[in-house]
């Protein structure tokens, strides 16, 4: 009676040492397996990362959680991010970089239906380019602002539907013949980008003197060949079109009557930059004024003296660097160019870490006058948010038209102080 009941005694003990013998073992194949895929996910990430592949050794888990995370920080930036993914500085609200954007781009912004072609939007900068008023454009139809010869061009731009055509071409990297109307899905879903070269109209709208030399500047940079226009007949400009197709209203933008009633239904729209487009043959005598801009870099303390100065300050303005160290940047500028200088460098340090852009003349070192613009930006001490020194990017401009640049001079510094009032 006792033997049977040690031996049933011992059954159950052997019996639940097993049991807890499995559990072990069936947790630690659990965390193994656990610990491959995090391996496997790491040596992942430490390939995407271009420091962490850059690397003679392979780091360890940690070094490359951090270098992934400092390449994300990268990839983002400073500035604030929308859920879309775009970027836009944090110091910046949307009306002022737009107009930074087309400041700087010589265009004009302008939405279109793409089922209807009706304009929904256009920027005011549409003045200088097209002589025409923003109250011509908005509204109306922009096959009607174009050349009657680039109208089925235009069409074919907004176009969202797939392309249809059975024809077959050949892929370089794979070597393999496919089908073209393949690439028209993945074309719409990688944005929908577009850029085409069309003939606008130009208009008689009354421009002050200041947009009229602006844009006498910019047809004669940008001269199209064309010629004049025969009397009565409307004269046309080529203007390069880029952008890309949006669904229209955006997410989460609620719209006035007026706006519904201009998409009349639409569900995509062009979002585009419209830009005088460059001459492709210019004449012998563009091309002996032609010119590429040098730029350097120079720092400089809160009054105007040269700190530091880059290298191509030789080949911009004769000077090297040595001669400008220590000196004043006031000395070297135009007597009439000086007070804006100073004010330009006051206004910076209010600024704190803000880009403030103006132009002047410069006395090189063959005491001739060049035309030089400068975008100026202070370096503040993170720890005592004092600033340390002003840096200066500054780059040589070739002068077409002088006119425009004693105007611009002032306009592009009036400009910057509304952009960023103090």
């Amino acid at each position: 009676m006792f033997s049977l009941f040690f031996l049933r005694c011992d059954d159950e003990t052997l019996g639940g040492n097993d049991k807890e013998r499995f559990a072990r073992e069936n947790h630690s194949e659990i965390e193994r397996r656990r610990r491959n895929k995090m391996t496997a996910y790491i040596t992942e990430l430490s390939d995407m990362v271009p420091t962490c592949s850059a690397l003679a050794r392979k780091p360890d888990k940690l070094t490359i959680l951090r270098m992934a995370v400092s390449h994300m920080k990268a990839l983002r930036g400073s500035g604030s991010t929308n859920s879309d993914g775009s970027y836009k500085p944090s110091f910046l609200t949307d009306q002022e970089l737009k107009h930074l954007i087309l400041e700087a781009a010589d265009g004009f912004l302008f939405v279109v239906s793409c089922e209807t072609g009706r304009i929904v939007y256009v920027s005011d900068s549409l003045t200088p380019v097209l002589n025409q008023a923003q109250s011509e454009w908005l509204g109306s139809s922009l096959y009607d602002q174009l050349h009657p010869d680039d109208t089925e061009k235009l069409r074919e731009q907004l176009s969202t539907a797939e392309n249809n055509n059975t024809g077959r071409m050949l892929d370089l990297k794979t070597g393999t013949v496919k089908k073209e109307g393949q690439q028209a899905s993945s074309r719409m879903s990688m944005g929908a980008r577009r850029s085409f070269i069309c003939r606008m109209r130009c208009g008689s709208c009354p421009v002050e003197p200041l947009s009229m030399n602006r844009l006498n500047f910019l047809r004669n940079r940008n001269r199209n060949g064309l010629g004049t226009a025969k009397e009565g007949e409307p004269q046309y400009v080529v203007v390069h079109c880029t952008g890309y197709i949006k669904s229209w209203p955006p997410s989460g933008v609620s719209l006035t009557d007026d706006e519904s009633d201009n998409t009349q239904g639409s569900r995509f729209c062009l979002v585009a930059i419209g830009r005088l487009q460059v001459t492709c043959c210019p004449g012998d005598t563009d091309v002996n004024s032609i010119s590429v801009p040098v730029e350097f870099i120079s720092r400089h303390n809160c009054q105007g003296m040269f700190t530091f100065v880059d290298h191509r300050c030789l080949a911009a303005i004769g000077y090297q660097p040595q001669d400008l160290l220590g000196k004043n940047i006031l000395e070297f500028a135009y007597p009439e160019d000086q007070g804006l200088l100073r004010d330009s460098f006051q206004q910076v340090v209010k600024l704190k870490g803000q880009v403030l852009s103006v132009m002047f003349r410069f006395r090189s070192k063959s005491r001739e006058w060049i035309w030089m613009r400068t975008s100026s930006f202070t370096f503040q001490n993170p720890f005592s948010e004092e600033i340390e020194y002003i840096i200066l990017h500054n780059y040589t401009i070739d002068v077409l038209k002088c006119d425009f640049c004693e105007t611009s001079l002032h306009r592009r510094y009036i400009l910057s102080r509304e952009v960023f009032p103090t």
